[in-house]
């Protein structure tokens, strides 16, 4: 990877993860003042609206994915004509799929309606929350188009910077929705309000950085709905086991087990989720960049960009991983209350069991998906889906929330390990290059681990458990740069050495060859 693309790679995944950052920290504050002002019988209602919402995003059918590989390969191209014919075609898909959603949607919200109306004692703002939350997630799928376009584009920055915007102005909305109206529609109000100005703007931003992108119907012709159908499938099918493993579980214990319950498994599941999400917005700039490698035909920088990008999510997910664990008590005292401890941490220790190697297999899978691999991903993914549900069924019944989290966790680890195999084999990376990219960051995690079992629990409140985290992550961050640089000045010393042994070389026959005389021939 050259330099100017090594810094748009960085300036990428920086803007991504301020803006899903920002996101997080965000929800982080507003989830104790939702279940405070809203009650925990709305917040439940909340958590299984947006689960079930979040089916409804499979209409997608994998096509944002297909079309962010396609438009970056166009670019490279430089084929605009192929660019226009694939992004009209996915527009098309989606336009499709919004209305499928409205038709679907509808019938499926008035059913859950008095199950769920019944938790809040009935005050009627239920159904019209989920039919606005619905129509929100159906105009989505068409407008999200722009944004996976500024994808292919690698215009991450401008898009990180549009939703930052979006996000002050929603949270604003909340927080007034929260102060001076009670029930749940107008969060739904702003929340439509707020996605429809973002895609706008989106909107906007892909007509400026592609001023002969065109939608045209004759452009969607069937050739290319079968192109896009070819390269959306497998990415389908992971997105089906992807929603049926994070979703199914607080859907089966909203409608399963007594009120409340919901809120203790969100809450667990929520701080896991937010880690890996955090981690796979850096990951997911990948995508695009591997698959213009691809074209050019880097296939070795694309092994090299493996193993440095592995390595280096390993370098920030270690130290969360074991932040849940040992900080995981104190923190939600602190956060949502002490009553979270018993209901929430148990959860939260076994499903943080996912991270780190849910975080590296995201690298392995945005490399799958940039070089449009993804047949055996998909398989597995299902196989963790299938797993998942069967065990949600053996488990929660005599074990409750801590069964629903095992029966994540569990058949999750075994398909992470596998994925990172396999990817390893179609990347042509070997086991011993992959193990050496883990062990500077696994033997650095020692560090803050050493640290923070000498210092032992932190007080739940903010100040100390800010002190006691910080205690054993600046020790850690200093080894780690110097392990980095000390490591980078080898090599570039190595590098050195090469080039001053070539040079002499190269030296050395050059004049052998010029102290050689030519014999002379008499006579022509």
């Amino acid at each position: 990877m050259d330099v100017r693309r090594r810094y748009a790679f960085l300036a990428g995944a920086a803007s991504n993860w301020l803006a899903f950052a920002a996101t997080l920290a965000v929800s982080f504050f507003l989830t104790p003042h939702l279940i405070a002002d809203l009650g925990k019988p709305r917040y439940d209602v909340w958590c299984v609206v947006e689960s079930v919402l979040a089916y409804f995003t499979l209409l997608d059918l994998g096509v944002a994915v297909c079309l962010v590989r396609f438009v970056a390969r166009h670019r490279a191209a430089a084929d605009q004509d192929g660019l226009n014919r694939i992004a009209s075609a996915s527009l098309a898909v989606f336009l499709v799929a919004g209305l499928v959603a409205m038709a679907v949607g509808v019938p499926v919200l008035f059913a859950l309606a008095p199950t769920l109306d019944g938790k809040v004692e009935g005050d009627g703002d239920v159904l019209p929350f989920m039919l606005l939350m619905l129509a929100n997630l159906a105009a989505t799928l068409p407008l999200g188009v722009f944004p996976t376009i500024l994808d292919g584009l690698e215009k991450f920055t401008s898009k990180s910077a549009i939703r930052l915007g979006s996000l002050a102005v929603r949270t604003a909305g909340i927080v007034w929705c929260l102060t001076h109206t009670t029930g749940l529609f107008p969060l739904a109000v702003v929340y439509t309000a707020t996605n429809a100005a973002e895609h706008l703007a989106m909107a906007l931003l892909c007509r400026r950085a592609l001023p002969g992108l065109r939608f045209r119907r004759r452009f969607a012709d069937r050739a290319t709905l079968r192109q896009v159908r070819g390269g959306s499938t497998d990415a389908f099918l992971t997105m089906l086991a992807g929603r049926v493993s994070v979703q199914t579980g607080a859907i089966v214990i909203g409608l399963f087990l007594p009120g409340g319950q919901v809120t203790f498994f969100a809450t667990a599941a929520r701080l896991v989720e937010y880690a890996k999400t955090l981690l796979r917005t850096v990951t997911g700039t990948l995508t695009p960049g591997v698959s213009a490698m691809d074209s050019r035909g880097d296939h070795a920088g694309i092994a090299r960009l493996y193993l440095s990008a592995t390595k280096w999510v390993l370098y920030l997910v270690l130290p969360i991983h074991l932040g849940l664990l040992l900080f995981g008590r104190p923190f939600l005292t602190r956060w949502v209350g002490p009553e979270f401890v018993g209901g929430s941490y148990p959860a939260l220790a076994i499903l943080s069991a996912t991270l780190t190697l849910g975080v590296a297999q995201s690298v392995s899978s945005r490399f799958l998906y940039g070089l449009g691999r993804l047949r055996m991903y998909a398989r597995l993914a299902l196989v963790d889906a299938a797993v998942n549900v069967a065990l949600t069924a053996l488990l929660i019944g005599p074990f409750g929330v801590v069964g629903v989290a095992v029966a994540v966790a569990a058949p999750n680890v075994v398909f992470c390990v596998v994925v990172l195999i396999h990817a390893a084999k179609q990347l042509g990376v070997s086991g011993r290059q992959y193990l050496t990219a883990c062990g500077r960051p696994v033997m650095l995690i020692l560090v803050p681990l050493t640290i923070w079992l000498t210092l032992g629990e932190a007080d739940a409140d903010w100040g100390p458990i800010f002190a006691t985290g910080a205690a054993g992550l600046v020790p850690y961050a200093v080894a780690v740069a110097a392990v980095e640089w000390a490591r980078r000045s080898r090599q570039e010393l190595k590098h050195s050495q090469d080039d001053s042994r070539r040079e002499q070389r190269d030296a050395q026959e050059q004049g052998h060859g010029a102290g050689v005389r030519r014999p002379v021939v008499v006579g022509g």
